[in-house]
């Protein structure tokens, strides 16, 4: 395998951690807090740019890894492959085809494609827009890794949940704070950022919500494997969850939002619901009736995606070669 190098404009990715894993591939986090004193984002993506810069400088790889969005990390990508003969292959997030923020992007996204050995996406859909684009590409959604045991943590409920969050926009954080306040024997764990939650939506927190912050991992992880269930919900009907992989990996099993993208990829083990307080309620109590057998079902999806994956990385290691 070439010599490979993965650049993610993050505090961290679990995914590209383990897709680096899988090529052999050091993996670099650039990643800027904000501060009390936020600089512009222009200014940090100068600074990003140029730490990715030096990064690249300094290891020479042959092959470049690109997480995106965001853009400018990719355009870094593409300037110094072209003066160091080096190709680059842009792993593109759902973010990076429909998020508002970056829609504008597209075009260039579009154009860095098409110099680029590959555009590396995350569901059929997005790989026929790519394939229109008329560049070449590979589906990776599901990555297997090694996870660790994690760090036990202090659970309260006698049935608990682990809500994977962000704390973003195309999150039905509301319904399920609404679904809290009925479900008082059910706990649930937010993870992320606590203090991106809206403060109207805070006030109204009961008490078997827990805001647990931005976690480390070997926590999060202890969190995830010793919940009843993992709830991942998105009002974004293209959006394959990353809570939901490593729900899959660990065993456990899920709640997922009722799209047809995520019914068609996670079709064992999962309860699908509305979002909406009687959508999170119906689930909720399904969940507890169906636990042994969705338990059952969890393991044998695992087994079906990681058999999935070994032929998709195979046919991805063989281009790259």
């Amino acid at each position: 395998m070439k010599k490979t190098a993965f650049i993610v404009w993050a505090r961290y990715h679990r995914r590209s951690e383990l897709l680096a894993e899988q090529l052999g591939a050091s993996i670099h986090y650039v990643y800027h807090e904000r501060g009390s004193r936020p600089s512009p984002v222009i200014v940090r993506y100068l600074m990003q740019a140029r730490q990715t810069w030096q990064i690249l400088h300094r290891e020479r790889p042959e092959v470049i890894f690109v997480q995106n969005p965001p853009i400018f990390a990719v355009l870094v990508a593409y300037v110094y492959g072209k003066l160091h003969e080096a190709q680059y292959v842009i792993d593109s997030h759902t973010g990076a085809f429909l998020s508002s923020r970056w829609r504008w992007s597209v075009g260039l996204h579009r154009w860095l494609s098409r110099r680029s050995f590959m555009t590396v996406v995350h569901n059929e859909s997005q790989g026929k827009l790519v394939k229109e684009w008329k560049c070449p590409y590979c589906v990776i959604a599901f990555t297997p890794g090694d996870y660790p045991i994690g760090e036990p943590y202090p659970l309260a409920g006698k049935f608990n949940v682990a809500v994977v969050c962000g704390f973003d926009k195309d999150e039905p954080l509301e319904a399920i704070f609404d679904a809290a306040n009925e479900l008082r024997d059910v706990c649930f764990y937010f993870t992320g950022d606590a203090r991106r939650l809206d403060p109207n939506l805070a006030s109204r927190k009961p008490g078997n919500i827990h805001l647990t912050g931005y976690l480390p991992y070997e926590q999060y992880v202890g969190l995830l494997r010793t919940s009843n269930a993992v709830m991942d919900l998105v009002n974004n009907p293209h959006t394959l969850l990353m809570g939901a992989f490593e729900a899959v990996s660990l065993e456990v099993p899920l709640i997922l939002s009722d799209w047809p993208l995520l019914r068609d990829y996670f079709h064992q083990g999962v309860v699908y619901i509305l979002n909406t307080r009687e959508g999170v309620c119906s689930g909720i109590g399904q969940m507890q009736r169906e636990q042994g057998r969705l338990k059952r079902e969890i393991v044998s999806l695992h087994e079906q995606l990681e058999s999935d994956w070994k032929n998709r990385f195979a046919t991805l290691q063989q281009l790259l070669e």
